[in-house]
């Protein structure tokens, strides 16, 4: 019997070890779930601009040009699910908050709360974010280890990567990303564009769930004296082209309603605006650090006109 747990131990022990090597790195390497935890905390006493919100936000709102103390709190892939979230565990902590942005992106108001790309991003949300997360059952492991809420072969590529980049955080201080460069950009959208809107088709056309989320945010902020800015961030024609005319159409009718229902609201619509050309993108659905620039100003405008 002695002899058969040794050789177990001796078995679970570099399993252990990994496991263990594996949470320490999840726990004590920064990265942009950590950084804007962190950051957001910085802003409690001077932010008048939250921006909320997707990839869209992420890499098209740089609050260096805004005239309003801004801090963009959008991450890859966030969803409304989690900008709600995120909005009711600060708001009240903001002193001096005036309006709040929030991305409306093609996938936005009919994306379902535990799609694929957040089935793993969820734990880290709640481990690095301080946020409550439903999705999220008492019984899961993972919702006690980092460790296991990826695969070995994920974790293996963000180590080689903290190695090589000497870090994980892709976020400016004021939260704008910080690799979206000119020189990264890519020069076949043709192909792009096709990948992506052929991942982004869920071929869903409820919204009732995130346009209740959206009114219930919207109903908080009244209650706060705060204005709310939905925006649709610019994305290139080919895009546009591929994606489902109906969807987008219901995308801007639904926020059309919520912006004339509510005298706190307004929908800047940002979608197929022909200002942006090619060298304004990153990709087929992402601005560059050039066209963040043409969009926070044109934004920047447009939001000192609504007030």
């Amino acid at each position: 019997m002695k002899k058969l747990l040794r050789h177990i131990i001796i078995f679970l022990l570099p399993v252990f070890l990994v496991w263990f090597a594996t949470e320490l790195f999840y726990r004590t390497t920064p990265n942009n779930f950590t950084y804007k935890n962190k950051q957001l905390k910085a802003y409690y006493d001077t932010a008048e601009t939250i921006v909320f919100g997707d990839s869209h936000a992420f890499y098209g709102v740089n609050p260096e040009y805004l005239d309003t103390t801004t801090f963009n709190a959008s991450n890859i892939s966030q969803s409304l699910y989690f900008d709600k979230l995120l909005f009711e565990r600060h708001i009240d902590s903001f002193k001096t908050i005036k309006q709040i942005l929030i991305t409306v992106a093609y996938t936005t108001l009919s994306e379902e709360d535990n799609k694929l790309d957040l089935v793993t991003r969820k734990y880290f949300y709640q481990n690095q974010m301080d946020l409550d997360v439903p999705l999220i059952s008492a019984f899961n492991p993972r919702k006690y280890s980092l460790a296991l809420s990826r695969s070995f072969r994920k974790t293996a590529d963000l180590i080689g990567e903290y190695y090589e980049k000497g870090t994980l955080v892709t976020s400016h201080p004021n939260g704008f990303l910080t690799t979206n460069t000119i020189e990264r950009s890519s020069n076949d959208l043709d192909r792009v564009a096709k990948i992506v809107t052929k991942r982004h088709e869920d071929n869903l056309l409820d919204f009732g769930k995130n346009t209740k989320r959206l009114q219930s945010i919207i109903n908080a902020c009244k209650q706060r004296d705060i204005k709310v800015c939905l925006v649709s961030f610019p994305v290139n024609y080919r895009y546009v082209k591929l994606v489902n005319s109906d969807k987008v159409d219901k995308m801007y009718a639904t926020c059309n309603i919520l912006a004339k229902e509510n005298e706190n609201v307004t929908y800047i619509n940002l979608f197929e605006d022909n200002r942006f050309r090619d060298e304004d993108f990153y990709d087929a659905n992402h601005l560059n650090v050039k066209g963040a620039e043409k969009c926070s100003k044109i934004l920047n405008v447009l939001l000192q006109e609504s007030k």
